[in-house]
């Protein structure tokens, strides 16, 4: 953890030495412009930026960084590690950046819950029909999966991104999955804001 630390603030203060933010960085460094750093992206940049790094220290530090584990870089990935590992927040202006990228994914989320709860209201469902459709196993915690499962069947035209937006912020349990309390508070925050 200490090695990978200081890499990344090596990388913020040479991105802060060019001049660069951190979402500026990001994208010059996503040389097809996907939104993604292949390894091969991620290995260029950190020779752009003289780091010094062997390709087995640039592969480890980038399967650290790779949270979701698809072999790939997202920005929300990059910045979340940045932010954690810089004493200061100020470096090329990740504080700020990770401050706008959650509160607009914040924003998202709340849209969705309410465009799930509308879905709902229309089809006449209470909140405990719709926590039962959504607990598939009926086991009183949500996986993944069923939440998944649960909104495509509602047909809402959800892709993954929209998906992982929705999960965004859920609270999860120590087995990674939500709780009937959680989802049912997701749900009501959506019909109240449809009702109001």
């Amino acid at each position: 953890a200490a090695f990978e630390a200081e890499q990344l603030q090596r990388l913020a203060a040479a991105c802060e030495r060019l001049g660069l933010d951190v979402r500026q960085a990001f994208q010059a460094f996503d040389g097809d412009d996907d939104g993604l750093l292949s390894p091969h992206e991620f290995r260029h940049a950190l020779a752009q930026l003289r780091l010094g790094l062997g390709d087995e220290e640039v592969s480890w530090l980038l399967s650290r960084m790779d949270t979701n584990a698809d072999g790939m870089l997202s920005y929300e990935e990059f910045l979340t590690h940045l932010f954690r590992s810089v004493p200061d927040a100020k470096v090329a202006n990740i504080g700020q950046a990770f401050k706008e990228h959650y509160a607009a994914r914040e924003d998202a989320s709340s849209q969705l819950w309410q465009q799930v709860g509308r879905a709902f209201c229309e089809r006449g469902m209470t909140v405990q029909q719709v926590l039962s459709f959504f607990d598939a196993d009926g086991d009183g915690v949500i996986s993944r999966q069923e939440l998944s499962d649960a909104l495509r069947l509602v047909r809402l035209g959800l892709n993954e991104e929209d998906l992982s937006c929705l999960t965004h912020g859920l609270v999860l349990n120590d087995d990674g999955r939500v709780s009937i309390q959680e989802l049912a508070h997701r749900v009501n925050q959506g019909v109240s804001a449809e009702s109001s």
